[in-house]
């Protein structure tokens, strides 16, 4: 049995569910061959949770973290679990001194952020914590269309 423990008001952010007993971090990301959304999902912590509940950023981060992960799984294959483990503690538990340059060393999704109402300048500035400042649930992809067509230009 499948029980929503947490959900935000945008259903593809991240939720926290119970599932046979274990809390389980669940998304939606990608797509199989018959397009239809897949699921993943990855075993987390009540410290996890707690932060997960209570932090707007660090929870869009660390979606922003594991959609490269997903995207690498492709329309069939598994995703990564022990990698996407490695990112819970550092991005959920880490202060955001440690988490900002743990972002230099990884693959994650800009335009997932940018779509959350991100500062661009200071994201690119690696500064996440500020620039998330003034981030929402509600997905903006009118932003991400102005990004990628600055960066267009820029080229």
């Amino acid at each position: 049995m499948t029980e929503v423990l947490f959900s935000r008001e945008n259903g593809w952010i991240p939720r926290v569910i119970r599932e046979n007993g274990e809390l389980v971090l669940e998304l939606g990301a990608g797509a199989d061959a018959n397009h239809d959304p897949r699921r993943f999902t990855l075993p987390i912590s009540e410290a996890h949770f707690a932060v997960i509940r209570s932090d707007l950023v660090r929870h869009l981060l660390l979606w922003s973290a594991i959609l490269p992960l997903c995207a690498a799984a492709g329309i069939r294959g598994p995703l990564d679990e022990r990698a996407a483990v490695a990112l819970l503690d550092p991005i959920l538990l880490g202060a955001p001194a440690e988490v900002e340059p743990f972002f230099q060393d990884i693959r994650w999704d800009v335009r997932r952020l940018v779509a959350q109402g991100a500062d661009v300048e200071l994201l690119g500035r690696g500064r996440l914590f500020a620039a998330l400042g003034s981030a929402t649930e509600r997905s903006d992809w009118s932003l991400v269309q102005r990004y990628d067509a600055n960066r267009g230009r820029r080229r």
